[in-house]
Parts: C-alpha cells; structure tokens; sequence
C-alpha cells in the first residue's frame, strides 16, 4: 500500500509519531533531572546470596517416584501421573527437598517447616553478614516472604531474634503472594529506602516446601509436589552514596500488575481443602492464559519506559494503523524486541511450559531463557527466589557485564505478573559464594523433553 495516495492517513501517522518523539523526549529529560536532583533515592543493590543444600537433601526422579509409590498416601493412578509430570517437567536430577519431605511418611508439621525456614534463611543472612563484616544491628530495613508458611512470631521476628537486629528496624513479612513475592518485597524495600534516608535493607526470599505438600487425589493440587523445590535468597539493598561503588546493581524499574479483579486469574492459584479435607494448592488449566494476560498489560507500561524509539514508533504505528485500517485487525500485535533494551532475562523458573511460552510470547532466544532452563533443571521451581539463582547462574558464567540490564519477570497468585530491572554497575567477576561455582562448567547441558530417572 502507498501512503502517497491516503495524504490524510499519512499526515495523521506523521502526527502521532512526532508528538509521540516529544512527550518521550520530555518524560525522558523529567527522569534525569529528578535523578540528578535526588541522587538519594537511587536503590543499589548490594549483594546477593542464594542457598544451597547439602547433598543428603538431593530429591533424584527416581527417589522421588520410589518415596511417593512407598508413602502408601498415593494409588497407582496418582503415581503414575506424578511421574508423567515430573519427567516431562524440566526438573533435574540434583534438586533438593527439605528433612521433613524425606520422612516415611512425610512430616507436613509446623515444627518441620519451622526447620526448613530457619536452615534456609539463617544459613544465608550469617553468609551475608559474614562476607560484608556487616553488623545486624546497621539493617535498618528488614522484609521476608513466605507464601505458604505464615507461624506466629513472624518469619521477620525470627531473624531479628536469632542475629540481634535493634529494636526499631522496620520489619515486614509477606505471605500469600506466591512466586512473585521476591519482586513484591524489592518493591516494598525500594518504597521505604526512597523516603528514609541512608539506610541499608535486607530482603530475604524462600517458600516452605515441607508445609506445601499435597496427599490428595486431585491432580491439579498434586502438581505442586512435583515442581517445587528447597531454596531462598538474601538480598542486600542500599540507599547510601558511599555504597554506589560496592554495588553490583542499581535499581532501574518495577513493574507490578495484578489482574485479581478477574474471577478466573483470582482462582488460577488457589489454596483450598479437597473433599477429603487434604490442603493443597491447586493449578488451574488457564494458568498459562492468564499468565499471558498479565505479561502482556506488565509489559506494556514497562516497554514505555526501557525500549529504544525505534521499537517504540513500531509499535505506535502498529496499533494506529490496526485503529484506522480494518485488515490490519487480522493480524497479531506487533510484539517489541525487548533484547534491544536488555542484555539479559531472568524469567521465573515456573516450570518448563511457562518457560516456553514466555519465550515464545516475546520472541526469545534459546539463549535468552538458558539461565531460567538451567534453574529450573539444577534446582528446580524454587518459587520466589529463582530470578536471583538465574541471576547467579548469569554471573557465574562471566555473562554479565559492566552497564548491561536484566530484566527479571516473576509470577504469583492473585494473579500477578511483577518486572524489576537492575544495571551492572561493577565489572564483576565469579565469586566462590555463588551458589553455581562448584559447577558451573556442567552447564548448561540439553534437558530432553522426557527426563531419565
């Protein structure tokens, strides 16, 4: 089609791109002068550390299908679905499961995930304090999540009692927000470092694998017992001027979208009893649909603020023109190049379907998704810790670079869909702490659709 022949069309087009060019111009000048006038409300990120098990937790397909058989809680027919799901699931070998989960039968009890919680978080925050010289009592900020382990005193006052944090820390924990709770509580810790001044943050992610498991015959609550994993993470922000040179990464953007208004992305991660009264949390067929509704209204208002202009006016042009020619309305939306505005993606490492239509959905390279693959393989969906083990396996691998931007992108219940977007700021290099660096050169490796076990 000739635009020569449609002046009014072109003309219209020529307009909206230009205005579209000045309000970018200026909302661009508008972020870089409240930045140099508010150097104090940049958030760095420090350091972070993410937790490994010890070898005698390993959870081997095989273990896993022998100990579910012996459980004596599953028939046939349930066995024989979790094996389907497990083989085809992306979820390796090495993957570890807490003490109580080893248990014949397992031990679902508070006090087993009382254990879980305090091995995963005591071991990384000391591992934190130790290799900073931090002294507890100069964390100003203290922000935990665990979606489906909520004891009383709070997984906060936990830590506060065990490291002696001080008296007026302002403390938080977050439950029932799901894999996307990681992103959520940077979030909260970013709102709190923006207003108070000179302060360091500690966010500390993890999820109770030992309270989660499903006894049940429904399958869709029985999906959960085969993806998730034992993991957590500790994260170290700053607000500080004279930490700006210690950080790894500065805090670029944060993005959260809830869609919990809709019944059907309300009810697509769902914590209820079964007819024989088993707690689990069920997985709704419409978890991928949903999942993609809220990516796509997630990346709409993050693509305005991370995307060159040439992506931008793409994009522009595409819904005008789908607006005022009715054949264009035939064809998909024009989906941005996003690896023009990001050197690297940590995508949660949910499963391999999400995984997969994730990468499909953004036009994604199967190097794009590798540290997300190499995740869920290694450690498995370890929930809302698994964008730092991405972020670690991307640093241990020497990927990561000086002025390169990641974008992490996690999902949880309710439904949401959460982006933070970091910028190196340090020439890094591999560091004995990270969780990868006993074995780093194994991967990636080629994980076949259907897993031996």
């Amino acid at each position: 089609m000739n635009l020569e022949n449609y002046p009014g069309l072109a003309a219209e087009i020529l307009i909206l791109l230009s205005n579209f060019k000045f309000q970018a111009t200026i909302a661009l000048l508008a972020i870089a002068m409240y930045h140099f006038r508010n150097p104090s409300k940049r958030v760095y990120l420090v350091d972070f550390i993410c937790y490994k098990a010890p070898e005698s937790l390993r959870a081997p397909i095989s273990a896993f299908i022998e100990h579910t058989e012996r459980s004596g809680t599953f028939d046939s027919k349930a066995v024989e679905f979790q094996t389907k799901v497990l083989e085809r699931s992306g979820v390796g070998n090495e993957t570890c499961l807490p003490c109580g989960t080893h248990l014949l039968p397992a031990d679902g009890s508070l006090n087993s995930s009382m254990e879980e919680l305090k091995t995963v978080l005591f071991s990384i925050v000391q591992d934190l304090f130790s290799k900073h010289k931090i002294n507890p009592k100069s964390i100003d900020i203290l922000i935990t999540n665990c979606s489906v382990s909520c004891p009383t005193p709070s997984v906060a006052a936990m830590v506060i009692n065990k490291f002696g944090l001080k008296s007026n820390v302002r403390s938080f924990h977050l439950s029932g927000m799901g894999c996307s709770a990681g992103i959520l509580s940077i979030s909260l810790a970013k709102d709190f470092l923006r207003v108070q001044k000179n302060s360091l943050a500690l966010v500390l992610s993890m999820e109770s694998v030992s309270s989660n498991g499903y006894q049940g015959k429904v399958k869709s609550m029985q999906l959960a017992n085969c993806l998730f994993r034992m993991g957590g993470a500790g994260i170290l922000l700053s607000n500080k001027k004279e930490d700006r040179q210690r950080a790894k990464y500065e805090l670029q953007h944060l993005v959260r979208t809830h869609l919990g208004s809709k019944d059907t992305a309300y009810k697509c991660v769902f914590q209820e009893h079964d007819d024989e009264g088993f707690t689990g949390v069920s997985l709704s067929r419409s978890i991928l649909q949903v999942a993609g509704e809220a990516l796509k209204a997630n990346m709409a208002t993050l693509a305005a603020m991370v995307l060159p202009y040439s992506e931008l006016v793409w994009y522009a042009v595409s819904v005008t023109w789908k607006k005022i020619w009715p054949p264009g309305r035939k064809r998909g939306p024009y989906i941005p190049d996003f690896r023009k505005a990001f050197e690297h993606f940590c995508v949660h490492a949910g499963g391999k379907a999400v995984i997969d239509a994730i990468k499909e959905n953004l036009k994604l390279k199967d190097r794009d998704v590798e540290a997300s693959k190499t995740t869920l393989y290694r450690f498995g969906n370890t929930s809302s810790s698994s964008v730092w083990y991405e972020l670690s396996y991307l640093e241990a691998k020497g990927k990561v670079k000086k002025g390169d931007k990641i974008w992490q992108l996690a999902f949880g219940s309710g439904f949401k869909c959460n982006s933070a977007v970091w910028k190196c700021m340090s020439n890094l290099r591999p560091e004995k702490s990270n969780v990868w660096s006993e074995f780093i050169l194994r991967y990636p490796v080629e994980v076949p659709d259907i897993l031996d076990h």
